[in-house]
């Protein structure tokens, strides 16, 4: 977000300007301290957010840019007092700890800013990279109440309201106006059901060109987050708010046919007489929602049961679902080490069946989509029946990806980062989906078509490889302005999608390919998890380079190939 600056270091970092601050827990920086053992003792620290907030502030007390030097306390670095922790978390793949920090000013945070310090299991640095600000000539005491603000937003909705979600109480933020460049207080009003008057919409009939599918409640009553100066009412900004110690029972293994007619076994639980597709140790729970309209209709209190362990072939749709379902939740638990889509074990519920009248005539709903902590299923008219969407693993990785962003760096969904939190779900969608054909040891044998059948004339969604073959960009010389598909999410999307597809097909000088798939798929997942919300396309290089430096930071030629690899690989479409 502009007005914020960027501050990076990396203990392995192979540019020598960036060595400014030595390993040792000392506050060693160049011209602070002394780096004598005898004038500088190792220091022990308490906790990790101790420890961090020592490393910053020896970091910015040491930048001569006003907006570090101002929030460092020369005298005590330790306590770096205008970053408020957000929270700490362990990263399994390195072994390190990530602590995280938001930036304040009277207490207020500053929206889009972000502190990242990673540590080592002894607490010594490993990186730390901020987005952080001065803020200047704004007034921290806001004029206007929350309540008036609440209702600038509400004014401001027009006829296509709709949603259940009720307004979250304000919360007071520092933003950064990019088109007036200056700073304001503003109210965050989060969740505000309906279109603004003025968002720019696609007529109806072209609607299918911006996700690919079908429209749902997520694109047709959205919830969207204001930010509204606090001193003179004005909206400054509105994005979308989502893209568009019990006894656990014992499971019981269940047998059925899904859309493809291919036989599966996969867990449920037994219910007194009955088999239900309820897994109750990766907690996937799969309902039929009977053809039902989801915008009317109480979800079903119940799991699909069944009298028998073999559905056979009359439950195939949910057989899809909870089949492709545990398929993604087993690839983010076992690969990228991820406890379910928010990280701390959170149910995954389907519902098959479903219909949505201010779409398209029932039964068919052309769509599957990641909605109020939900995957919701339609389905379309094929050779004399009904297919269901859960047949797509690709698309479902792709809309449960949209829940992992959400609670990871909960990319704002609009312009450069609303295009990665489209590109992050396309990347993992096309890797989960070749994970399960079996191509897991090399990309060699990959296809890289997203939701093959379901665009344009029978061709696919997305193509990594080639974007040009859904008519995308594929180069930040032909980046899309544009204010429809908030600021052309799916389209610009394309231009990191070639990125991330250049790092998957990167090769060495023997002509083998430099990354695994696994390797790749991890750096993109931790890359994600350490994403501000406002984050753009460099920044994610300069994040992604950074997790390698940790990734391969025992094999100094490796991680000299690799983070160059990287870089190349993002050059190519224009990005630095």
């Amino acid at each position: 977000m502009a007005g914020l600056q960027s501050l990076r270091f990396h203990v392995n970092d192979v540019d020598a300007g960036a060595r400014r601050l030595a390993v040792g827990r000392g506050p060693t920086l160049r011209g602070v301290g002394r780096t004598s053992s005898a004038d500088n003792p190792t220091r022990e620290f308490n906790s990790d957010e101790a420890a961090a907030r020592h490393y910053l502030g020896a970091l910015l007390g040491s930048d001569a840019r006003p907006a570090f030097r101002g929030l460092s306390a020369p005298e005590r670095p330790d306590a770096v007092p205008d970053l408020k922790l957000l929270d700490t978390r362990e990263v399994p793949q390195t072994r390190t700890r990530l602590v995280r920090f938001e930036q304040t000013r009277a207490a207020i945070p500053v929206f889009g800013s972000l502190a990242v310090v990673e540590l080592d299991a002894n607490r010594e640095l490993v990186s730390a990279t901020a987005d952080l600000a001065e803020i200047e000539g704004v007034s921290a005491v806001a004029t206007l109440s929350p309540t008036d603000a609440v209702k600038r937003t509400t004014d401001a909705v027009g006829r296509d309201t709709g949603g259940s979600a009720e307004v979250l109480a304000p919360t007071l933020f520092f933003y950064h106006d990019e088109k007036s460049a200056s700073w304001h207080l503003v109210y965050y009003v989060r969740r505000v059901p309906g279109f603004p008057n003025d968002y720019p919409r696609e007529p109806a009939k072209e609607r299918r060109g911006a996700h690919g599918l079908g429209r749902s409640p997520r694109t047709e009553h959205p919830d969207f987050d204001y930010l509204v100066d606090a001193h003179n009412g004005e909206i400054l900004l509105y994005f979308s708010a989502a893209p568009m110690a019990t006894a656990v029972p014992i499971p019981s293994k269940l047998q059925g046919m899904d859309e493809e007619n291919v036989a599966h076994s996969f867990w449920g639980r037994q219910a007194g007489r009955s088999f239900e597709m309820s897994d109750p140790i990766r907690l996937v729970r799969t309902f039929d929602f009977g053809f039902g309209d989801i915008d009317v209709q109480p979800f079903p209190q119940a799991a699909i049961s069944s009298p028998s362990a073999n559905l056979g072939a009359a439950k195939s749709a949910a057989v899809s679902a909870h089949v492709n379902g545990t398929r993604v939740f087993d690839f983010y638990k076992s690969v990228l080490l991820r406890d379910g889509i928010d990280d701390k074990g959170m149910e995954l519920i389907s519902a098959v069946n479903c219909t949505y009248a201010a779409s398209e005539a029932p039964p068919e709903w052309h769509n599957a989509v990641w909605y109020d902590n939900r995957m919701w299923y339609g389905q379309v008219k094929e050779g004399g029946g009904l297919k269901s969407y859960a047949c797509y693993l690709d698309v479902i990785a792709h809309e449960l990806t949209h829940g992992v962003t959400e609670y990871t760096s909960n990319l704002v969904y609009k312009d450069q980062s609303g295009a990665l939190n489209e590109s992050f779900s396309d990347i993992f969608g096309i890797v989960i989906r070749n994970w399960y054909r079996g191509e897991q040891d090399s990309v060699a044998n990959w296809d890289w078509e997203l939701g093959i059948g379901l665009g344009e004339a029978g061709g696919p969604l997305r193509d990594l490889s080639d974007p040009g073959k859904t008519k995308d960009p594929d180069h930040m010389n032909n980046y899309l302005q544009t204010q429809l598909d908030n600021g052309g999410v799916h389209t610009n999307s394309n231009i990191h999608n070639k990125a991330a597809y250049n790092v998957f097909t990167s090769r060495d000088q023997n002509g083998a390919y430099l990354f695994s798939p696994r390797e790749a798929a991890t750096l993109y997942y931790l890359c994600l998890t350490r994403l501000g919300r406002t984050a753009t396309f460099s920044k994610t290089l300069q994040v992604l380079l950074d997790v390698a430096r940790t990734y391969y930071a025992g094999d100094p030629t490796e991680l000299a190939a690799k983070t160059a690899a990287l870089a190349e690989a993002y050059r190519k479409v224009g990005i630095q």
